[in-house]
């Protein structure tokens, strides 16, 4: 009887001493500076259609250096993380920057092409880059959505892979 009830006490000691370590490991630490942030849902589509695996990033207009970022969903909706990790976004303007890629290998018999992937950009070029995008977003307290309808489907060849290179 004694062995167990020491047995017992040891385990809950033991539980005891690892609870505070276990709870504290899966806490994200904020950086040091890292100004309130407020959620953000972002949406977009192409003609209507929701676009999924999207990947969107807010660039501030102002001096940050907070990267805000997030992928959509299938509905065409990214919950925007500021650091990779922290829900929401600070305060400020941003031009919206969108990018999605798909792939394609060529399975062909014929030796001179079967391997070859092709990358292509479903995104227009004019929403890929900070210089060129119209889409912005002023992100205020409290909570923040917009949608962005970016038009017909594009599919522009951006690169070509060959086996071996």
């Amino acid at each position: 009887m004694f062995n167990s009830m020491f047995n017992l006490f040891c385990y809950v000691v033991l539980l005891c001493l690892w609870i505070p370590f276990l709870s504290g490991c899966n806490q994200s630490q904020r950086p040091a500076g890292l100004p309130p942030l407020h959620p953000c849902t972002i949406t977009v589509t192409q003609n209507g259609v929701p676009v999924n695996d999207v990947s969107v990033q807010l660039l501030s207009k102002e001096e940050s250096i907070w990267p805000v970022t997030g992928i959509t969903d299938v509905s065409g909706n990214a919950v925007l993380v500021t650091y990779s990790r922290f829900q929401g976004v600070p305060i400020g303007d941003y031009t919206v920057v969108l990018s999605k890629r798909l792939t394609e290998t060529n399975t062909s018999v014929n030796e001179s092409v079967s391997g070859i992937t092709q990358v292509y950009s479903v995104i227009d070029n004019k929403y890929t880059t900070a210089e060129t995008s119209s889409l912005e977003i002023s992100v205020k307290k409290g909570r923040n959505t917009m949608s962005f309808d970016i038009g017909s489907p594009v599919r522009v060849l951006v690169d070509t892979i060959r086996p071996g290179t």
